[in-house]
């Protein structure tokens, strides 16, 4: 088993356990428990797990946070509808960001076909984004590298975040853990909202992704208020008070029907 895939089965084994032991996980794994450690120390530097002596908990302030495989197959409709009407912004020739949410791929899946001698770059830090892209002969991809999360299946950090800092994007992409009409758009830790906030700040045009269950969670740090992106995609389950409040804290909403 590869480090990655060994680090999000401890994820896993944490969500459903709230706590795991080095010992445990080494006979577990049939590795060292240096192995296990090292494991435990890549999860900690994500923000969402925290050492305790002989083991690892979930960090206090991400107590539910999913891993990207089980993100992925929530509210699919919901995602795939807004990604169809959200990718229509996107043109030939265009250089664009796309985030390492289960929404994020959801869009990639979707970019038109383009003329090879006008493709379309895409830099991602999601690594499931950069695998289905791949093998597209009209798109350039490009990803960010930096530290691996393993649970989110993604690149952030410094190496990341400077790699973002190159680029000028025509339009940047991003998802959100959770929507709130005064605060934004926020995530489940401050490595996630980073990495982010650097797209945005690289980019011409901003939309956030983000159905409607959004507006029903609660995030550690928040990255960008709702009046920083040109638009806002969501879908028409979002209840009538949310779409008020959000408009009144000058985002310009779009829910689209499932």
């Amino acid at each position: 088993m590869f480090a990655g895939q060994r680090q999000n089965e401890i994820y896993r084994d944490l969500q459903e356990q709230g706590a795991v032991s080095v010992t445990a996980l080494a006979e577990r794994f049939a590795v060292t428990d240096e192995t296990i450690r090292r494991d435990l120390a890549k999860l900690a530097r994500s923000g969402r797990v925290k050492r305790t002596h002989g083991g690892a908990v979930l960090a206090a302030s991400d107590p539910s946070e999913p891993p990207f495989a089980v993100r992925q197959t929530a509210n699919t409709a919901a995602k795939r509808a807004i990604a169809m009407v959200a990718v229509g912004v996107v043109q030939p020739g265009d250089v664009i960001a796309i985030d390492a949410s289960s929404t994020g791929l959801e869009l990639a899946k979707l970019l038109p076909e383009v003329p090879t001698e006008l493709p379309i770059t895409v830099v991602s830090n999601g690594l499931d984004v950069v695998r289905w892209l791949a093998d597209r002969a009209d798109v350039n991809v490009i990803s960010t590298g930096g530290e691996f999360d393993a649970a989110g299946q993604c690149f952030v950090g410094p190496i990341a975040e400077t790699a973002l800092r190159q680029f000028a994007f025509r339009r940047a992409f991003v998802s959100c853990r959770a929507l709130d009409a005064t605060r934004g758009a926020g995530e489940s830790c401050p490595s996630h909202a980073a990495v982010k906030r650097a797209m945005l700040a690289a980019a011409e045009e901003n939309y956030l992704l983000a159905d409607s269950s959004k507006s029903a969670e609660r995030a550690m740090c928040y990255y960008a208020e709702p009046s920083e992106f040109n638009r806002i995609y969501s879908d028409g389950e979002m209840t009538l008070d949310t779409q008020k409040d959000l408009t009144e804290a000058g985002a310009n909403l779009v829910c689209v029907a499932l």
